[in-house]
């Protein structure tokens, strides 16, 4: 991966925006790669293309790319909200490359992606609807919460200035690749949740109990089109344990965290 920008490509840009899009879109162009599979090549979509920016023709994953010449904080604005959302019901969000370049160094300096099976409600934020008096009157953006995220939804590809192995981001990806294409963002959710409370109560073990009395409310919150959270839950404890993330332990509701 060749980290280095062509600056040439913005000459005679002033708008900041322009010149990052400019910059971040023909590096990635050059250089991005499907982590979803073996391709080392992603296909750019025609300008104006909703929702996703690079395809790969192998395995079919989309890519939306955000670049920036500064850190990316914990909420980063992005695209139209109803398209995304739709999206993530049906369970074919794109996946996210956040790109952090810098002009003195002319080079990359960080590149993370969020894989979209860990998008949902809960880190999406809906943003105010543009004025009447707008260019795109009544058009609804949104914000993607990053620090949301459990820490396995985001794969670092380039960190510090030096990009990492293929073979090693490839495999992390694929450590949580169970996940793709399961409908709503439910799964991801629920594995946050737990995420939060091993980190509050400092143990591996936890119990069904425990876990709806400390989040039932919430997920209900997030998916209020759902009538039954319970057995949503349930159902996604049992989806987590298939893909090795819990351990059954035993038939009063108590369960484990493995990885």
């Amino acid at each position: 991966m060749d980290l280095r920008l062509d600056l040439t490509v913005a000459e005679g840009y002033k708008n900041p925006s322009q010149i990052a899009r400019r910059l971040t879109e023909d590096w990635a162009t050059r250089n991005l790669y499907c982590l979803a599979c073996t391709s080392a090549h992603l296909d750019a979509a025609r300008a104006n293309t909703a929702v996703w920016d690079y395809s790969c023709s192998s395995c079919g994953a989309l890519y939306q790319l955000k670049g920036q010449n500064k850190p990316f904080g914990r909420r980063v604005s992005n695209s139209e909200y109803h398209t995304k959302m739709r999206a993530i019901a049906a369970g074919r969000a794109p996946h996210y490359a956040f790109l952090q370049y810098s002009i003195p160094a002319e080079a990359v300096t960080d590149l993370f992606v969020v894989p979209g099976h860990f998008l949902s409600s809960a880190v999406v934020e809906r943003r105010a609807e543009l004025s009447a008096d707008a260019q795109r009157k009544g058009w609804v953006g949104s914000n993607i919460l990053l620090g949301q995220l459990p820490e396995e939804g985001r794969v670092d590809v380039v960190k510090a200035g030096v990009s990492r192995s293929p073979v090693q981001v490839r495999d992390e990806w694929q450590r949580y690749g169970f996940l793709a294409g399961k409908k709503g963002g439910w799964a991801a959710d629920v594995l946050s949740c737990i995420r939060v409370l091993e980190r509050e109560t400092q143990s591996k073990d936890f119990t069904l109990r425990n876990f709806y009395a400390r989040f039932e409310s919430e997920l209900a919150s997030r998916h209020a089109d759902n009538r039954n959270v319970q057995a949503k839950i349930r159902q996604q404890m049992q989806v987590l344990a298939k893909g090795g993330v819990l351990l059954f332990v035993d038939r009063r509701g108590r369960y484990r965290v493995v990885a």
